[in-house]
């Protein structure tokens, strides 16, 4: 969409809307396809790998993914910060459409930049024993959270997932709400009633799986599941989000004033229709 030095001002308005919604297909794609990039494109030597890159025990272990024993040196790094800051960058520009979704988007995706820039401590413990004898070995020692003797990296993914779950329970239905046809608000109503608790529910079953079938299936790979599993959740959300957004217009509406904030005496402010007309 081109701008012009004379477009009106809703012209302007209906390019930032657009641009937003750039933003929430961002977040979708990119969090579908990190896992499977680095998961399958190791197994696979996608890009620039030599030889293959056996599947690791989490995510965030492809920060360092090569060698067993040499840290920060990961073959996927740069792919694997690259995509979490960039899901982090469009959660912070992000504008969310109440203070609630904008304030916990801005601290998940700050977490997030947290996640990518504060590796993960490494070695793995199953295998520092045999790189100790290694000469020369250093163990790479994670940064820690204000001398406190859990690491950035942990606090921060922990933190990041408590927000965006908090953000798909109690701010989903802030737009659906606003749909005028009745039967497009009715279907995405119950949509969102399961899909807001996508992340615990997949998280959960992970767990399940794990403690119904001990290691034959999960194996030592549980952080792995339980990361892949909660950012799928993360990304078929926004996608589901987008869809909506974009079937329903609320959005335009609320660029073009038939949508508003209401102050309520009790409880904050409220988007809600507009019931005069012009």
């Amino acid at each position: 969409l081109n701008m012009r030095l004379t477009d009106s001002p809703d012209h302007l308005d209906i390019h930032i809307l657009r641009s937003y919604s750039v933003l929430r297909w961002c977040m979708s794609i990119l969090g579908f396809i990190l896992p499977l990039l680095l998961v399958f494109g190791g197994l696979n030597s996608w890009w620039w790998l030599a030889e293959p890159l056996p599947v690791q025990n989490s995510l965030s272990a492809y920060y360092h993914a090569g060698s067993s024993c040499t840290s920060l040196d990961g073959v996927y790094r740069d792919l694997f910060v690259g995509c979490l800051a960039m899901i982090g960058i469009c959660s912070v520009i992000y504008s969310g459409f109440g203070k609630l979704e904008n304030w916990l988007l801005n601290i998940a995706g700050i977490c997030l930049l947290g996640v990518a820039f504060f590796p993960m401590g490494w070695p793995e413990p199953q295998v520092l024993a045999s790189c100790q004898a290694i000469p020369g070995f250093q163990v790479f020692e994670a940064s820690k959270m204000l001398g406190l003797p859990l690491a950035i990296h942990f606090i921060a993914a922990i933190i990041f997932f408590i927000a965006i779950m908090v953000v798909n329970i109690y701010t989903a239905m802030d737009t659906v709400k606003l749909i005028e046809d009745d039967d497009k608000r009715a279907l995405w109503t119950i949509i969102f009633s399961v899909a807001r608790f996508l992340m615990p529910i997949s998280i959960g079953l992970v767990l399940l799986l794990w403690l119904a079938t001990g290691t034959s299936i999960i194996g030592d790979r549980l952080i792995l599941w339980i990361e892949w599993a909660g950012i799928w959740a993360f990304s078929l959300y926004w996608l589901l989000k987008s869809i909506e957004i974009l079937s329903s217009k609320v959005d335009i509406d609320i660029a073009t004033g038939k949508v508003a904030w209401t102050d309520l005496a009790d409880e904050g402010r409220l988007l809600e229709r507009c019931t005069t007309s012009e």
